[in-house]
Order: structure tokens, then sequence, then C-alpha cells
């Protein structure tokens, strides 16, 4: 017996690309994403590897949908996902965390290094125009960078230290 599998082939591609991936962006959604983040912060502390963390949040996203509407808001949110990934390493894990948030995991990378990153990021966001039809719109957004260090022996303890950092960023402007 014969049977041609391609469409059942594309059909399950299809899926794992539906429950791993963000549907308006393209990157990792949360789940995979932590699924990932998980096993590279055990490599990491197995072999007592660099691990680094960058959450990144665009500043006063509800205005923007507010005053321009959601179709505009999810412009903003696809050209940060595009900016991220031109500036980002193969290596690299970004995800879209939720809303307006990303996260990326940075293997092999230390404090110094992500903190340089987000500084790349921050500075190309904020000079990154997205054209709509009202004309062009400016955003920026805000970063938080964690390492690993001895004393975080989980990963949401990382990720909580990114998230303080964040909206520390956040509130010092």
């Amino acid at each position: 017996i014969e049977r041609d599998l391609t469409a059942t082939k594309r059909l399950q591609q299809e899926l794992t690309l539906m429950a791993n991936t963000d549907s308006l962006t393209g990157l990792l959604n949360r789940r995979r994403f932590m699924d990932c983040a998980g096993a590279e912060f055990a490599r990491a502390q197995r072999y007592q590897r660099e691990l680094a963390l960058v959450m990144l949040d665009i500043d006063h996203f509800k205005r923007i949908n507010d005053s321009r509407g959601h179709l505009v808001g999810d412009q903003v949110i696809k050209a940060m996902a595009r900016s991220m990934q031109a500036l980002l390493r193969a290596s690299d894990w970004p995800a879209r965390w939720g809303g307006e948030e990303f996260a990326i995991l940075m293997p092999e990378t230390p404090l110094a290094g992500a903190t340089i990153l987000a500084e790349r990021l921050r500075a190309a966001l904020a000079a990154l125009a997205v054209h709509t039809a009202d004309g062009p719109l400016h955003f920026t957004v805000s970063a938080g960078v964690a390492a690993q260090t001895g004393n975080v022996r989980q990963f949401m303890a990382l990720m909580e230290r990114g998230d303080a950092a964040l909206y520390a960023a956040k509130h010092g402007g």
C-alpha cells in the first residue's frame, strides 16, 4: 500500500509551529521559551557556563493602542521582533513573553555582554520609525538584564531578577 504522506507531514509541521511560536511575531511563545530556557539553564549550571537574560517592554504601549489602534500596535510589536532578530545571534532564544513584553535568553553570555546587547536594542528601536497611515511612529523600550550567578538555583529566580531590573528601568525612565 502506498500513500502520500505529504499533507500529513505538512499538517504536523504546521501544528508544531503553532504550538511553539507566537503567531504575530514568529518568535518563540512563552511556553516554548520556558522549555528551552529550562534546558539552557540546566546546561549552564552543569558546565558552569554563563547565561544571561534580557527582558524588554515597549514603553507606553497602551497609549499606542488607544491612540492609533490595535493594528498599529501589532505593527509595532512586529517591528520590534524583526529588530530583535536582526541583532541577535543564532544561539540566542528570543520570545514574546506576553503582550508587549519580550524575553531573550543568551547562553554563553556574561552580564556585561547582555547589557551591551540590551543597549544596542534600545537604541535601534528608538531610531526605528514604524510607517503607519497617520505617518511615522516612534517608540521606546525599557530593558532589564540579569545573569546566572552561583546563588541562582532555578530559572524562575533568574526571570524574577530580570523582571525586577525591567521594572526598575521603567520607573527610572
